[in-house]
Parts: C-alpha cells; structure tokens; sequence
C-alpha cells in the first residue's frame, strides 16, 4: 500500500490477544497502518486485541486474507466460571472454541491526518 493511499474504509478486527502479535507482524508488513487496543472479557475472561485499520477498499480482501492466516480457531478446554462458595472443588472445565476473528468494516465519510 502507499503511504497517501485513500483512507475509506476503517476495519475493527477483534481478535484473541495470543494472535495479536502475529497479525499485526504480518499487517505492518504488507503495509497495512495498525493501531492496537488491548482488552479481555467476554464469556472466557481471555485476553483480546482489537486491531483499528484504516485502508482503502481495494485492499479489503488482502487484508481479509491475512487475517484468515493467522486467526485460526481451535477448541481447548477452558475453566467454566461458576461461583461455588465456600467449595474448594476444581473448577468445571468446559470445552470452548477460541481463536478467530470478528470483523466489522465501516464507510469512512471523511479522513483526515493532522
């Protein structure tokens, strides 16, 4: 991509925090403009990274391509978050897909780098 490219496109990926690092190596690369915001949450309280992308539409699948290589989904057991008070018991472990991605991608009316 150029640097001056059109802007008119802006791409929130939320993907899981352990894929992070290697999407955004990969994004930079190709030369894709990344800001990155951690978080965790959601049902299994993991870690999560929310990749802001600002691009021109022609680049759309590029991008979606890189993402579909390095966000792969997997299914592992993971502890199920169930309050038992005053039971020193292990913790239920239920099995979860994890991993992959959730992308939203909005018309951008106005771009402008100040």
């Amino acid at each position: 991509m150029k640097p001056h490219s059109v802007i008119n496109q802006l791409v929130i990926a939320n993907i899981a925090g352990s894929q992070a690092n290697e999407l955004t190596d990969k994004l930079t690369r190709n030369g894709f403009y990344v800001t990155q915001v951690d978080s965790s949450g959601g049902i299994l309280y993991e870690a999560t990274t929310t990749l802001l992308i600002g691009l021109d539409e022609e680049h759309l699948p590029q991008l979606l391509e890189n993402v579909r290589e390095c966000c792969h989904t997997r299914r592992r057991y993971v502890p199920a978050h169930v309050e038992a008070p005053m039971l020193e018991v292990q913790p239920m472990m239920i099995e979860a897909e994890v991993g992959g991605a959730t992308i939203y991608t909005l018309n951008v009316e106005r771009f402008e780098q100040l």
